[in-house]
């Protein structure tokens, strides 16, 4: 049905104008359609929509239930790798970060999912450059992590018996923090 332009149209109508229900609703048939084999087609579609990829992301900042629905569907339409692309492009790193780091301990239950679909997202070249360069990645927020003892955290799971997955990830983190500290004046 959603394959005919007009009823696409209307999909994207009630997304845009529908109640936080039926958006709820309208993202349990995206996960629907992006789990199933045979309408993998109309998930790639789905994906090249710009617009819901963007009501989507919106979404995910709504309340509770509206950010638990969009989550999952942000992670049911990146299953597809050629819809993975548009949603870097429309800022789905930024999206699901601001979720990770805002959400109400309640609501952070989607957390695992979102830094899942995040990984997933970070296998393309244009991910790693949307999440170096956030716009809201900010000085601030680097020094919290650092007084905080991140730092020291990282160092401790260098030397653990953690796998080595774990540690080559530790060890890009450490990366990423210093060079971020060695370019900004530090204001500890």
């Amino acid at each position: 049905m959603l394959r005919e332009e007009s009823k696409l149209e209307s999909f994207q109508f009630l997304f845009d104008q529908g109640t936080s229900k039926i958006k709820r609703s309208l993202c349990q048939i995206i996960e629907a359609i992006s789990s199933s084999l045979e309408t993998r087609e109309l998930c790639a579609k789905l994906g090249k929509n710009r617009k819901l990829l963007k009501g989507l992301i919106l979404l995910v900042h709504q309340t509770y239930g509206a950010s638990e629905a969009g989550i999952k569907a942000i992670s049911a339409l990146c299953c597809l790798e050629s819809n993975r692309e548009n949603m870097v492009q429309e800022g789905g790193i930024n999206g699901l970060l601001t979720y990770i780091y805002d959400a109400q301990r309640h609501e952070r239950n989607l957390a695992p999912k979102a830094m899942a679909t995040i990984e997933l997202l970070l296998g393309l070249e244009s991910a790693k450059e949307a999440l170096i360069n956030d716009p809201n990645d900010s000085l601030q927020a680097r020094e919290e992590a650092i007084g905080a003892g991140v730092l020291t955290q990282l160092l401790l799971l260098l030397q653990s018996q953690c796998s080595g997955r774990t540690k080559t990830k530790a060890r890009m983190l450490l990366k990423l923090l210093g060079s971020k500290w060695d370019e900004e004046p530090k204001h500890l």
